[in-house]
């Protein structure tokens, strides 16, 4: 039994929230990601006047800072027109350039599948075609650029895992797919998946179940890792840009447009994209992209370069509301997020258009809503020695649990949690890690 719960608890990413006396804080695998439970009316949180703190990162002269993408909390990539690719060790603290081609390239996406690999896509805006390129050391070097599709351009580029792959043949209403990694052309199939050919635009969703959000001018989902389609009208009646689903059920698309009038707009789904809320917002200039780390935290970024306008705004309730947290003056185009111990780090990119052009990286990180707990034992101060939990297979009677973002959870499943002990089945004077089995 102690080898299984040392294994368990040293795979399990531990985010907690403080509790009051005689609460449960929930720590759930992955900082409680995906997870869809009732909202607390008073979640703690950012006050709502003032959002998340945003960090100006990186400031990069000439560069048209398309997309970015982290391997972990420390490595990431981010692609830019005219054959730019920079990298990060430190989170973004700083970037170098690793690749600088010049025209005709473009590159639209990026995906680190690892710290050393990692792929680039786009197009030759001379010839008119789809190109991809594939890094196996960390971009000190790269393989050949290789030519994908020889009618359309490239865009975003996802991998579920090292295997399975998606990228986006924006303009054309299909994407091209992989199933053994995607290193040679032979190794990538081309799906249809709009009849109509409509375009995609902004970042796509494409989960590690094999689940694949993209949208555009009609709304597109697979189940089977892009295998099969479901093609429906966009959930805007413009059309839409940027898609995420934090599980099954819950999803939201960004979109926008530059003509006048100027403006961008969310919509939401709870039910797998059968039907769409109205617009839950209007901003100033389209939103690029979008990202939910839940069913009630996410954020919406996006802009005008033509205006100079751009911003990240964030909700904490599934976009019932929504927060300016910075404006950015900068199309912002690209976005990620990781793990880091019992925190999420999320990065930005974009650009505006001042002198010849500047490309932006911006930072926030989440903690957990309270004072973070590492080690499990004894003691009121909430620090004690390393033990291993204890395995119940309920809560103590009147406890109440919350998840990682600071929700109250009403019936907690199997899971990792952080006991304040309220009745005899735990010791009155303990703070404890247990396990709940159901």
């Amino acid at each position: 039994m102690s080898i299984i719960l040392s294994v368990l608890l040293a795979f399990t990413q531990l985010s907690v929230s403080r509790p009051a006396s005689g609460v449960v804080a929930a720590v759930v695998p992955a900082s409680g990601l995906g997870l869809s439970v009732p909202a607390d009316p008073n979640p703690p949180g950012p006050a709502a006047d003032s959002g998340f703190t945003w960090n100006l990162q990186a400031t990069l002269p000439s560069t048209v800072l398309i997309d970015l993408s982290f391997a972990d909390d420390g490595v990431g990539y981010a692609c830019a027109e005219l054959g730019i690719v920079y990298k990060t060790t430190n989170a973004g603290a700083t970037w170098s350039p690793i690749m600088n081609l010049g025209f005709p390239y473009y590159w639209y996406g990026v995906s680190a599948v690892n710290r050393q690999t990692a792929i680039v896509t786009g197009f030759n805006n001379t010839a008119g075609t789809g190109i991809y390129r594939w890094t196996t050391d960390g971009g000190a070097s790269w393989d050949s650029i290789v030519t994908l599709d020889t009618a359309n351009w490239l865009s975003r580029a996802h991998f579920a895992d090292s295997l399975h792959g998606i990228i986006s043949a924006g303009w054309n209403g299909g994407i091209w797919r992989t199933e053994n990694g995607g290193r040679n052309p032979s190794d990538w199939s081309y799906v249809q998946l709009d009849p109509e050919r409509g375009w995609f635009e902004g970042n796509f969703c494409y989960r590690a179940d094999g689940r694949c959000y993209l949208t555009g001018i009609s709304f597109c989902q697979s189940a089977d890792h892009g295998v099969n389609w479901n093609v429906q009208h966009s959930a805007d009646p413009v059309f839409d840009g940027g898609a995420w689903f934090s599980d099954t059920l819950h999803g939201w698309t960004g979109g926008g447009q530059i003509s006048a009038p100027v403006s961008g707009w969310v919509h939401r789904t709870t039910d797998g994209g059968a039907t769409w809320s109205d617009r839950l917002i209007e901003t100033p200039a389209p939103v690029r992209a979008m990202l939910f780390l839940n069913d009630t935290l996410g954020f919406a970024v996006g802009g005008n370069v033509y205006s100079s306008a751009g911003f990240i705004y964030s909700t904490v309730n599934g976009g019932d509301s929504w927060r300016l947290d910075v404006n950015t003056g900068a199309e912002m185009k690209g976005i990620d997020y990781k793990v880091v111990g019992d925190s999420i780090d999320i990065w930005c990119s974009g650009f505006n258009n001042s002198g010849n052009f500047t490309g932006y990286v911006y930072k926030t990180r989440i903690a957990p809503f309270g004072t973070g707990i590492r080690e499990s034992g004894v003691g009121n101060d909430w620090a004690g020695t390393r033990s291993l939990p204890t395995v119940i297979r309920r809560l103590p009677a009147g406890a109440v649990a919350f998840d990682a973002m600071g929700r109250r959870v009403l019936n907690p499943k199997s899971g990792i949690y952080f006991v304040r002990a309220v009745s005899r089945e735990l010791s009155a004077a303990s703070c404890r890690k247990v396990i709940i089995t159901r």
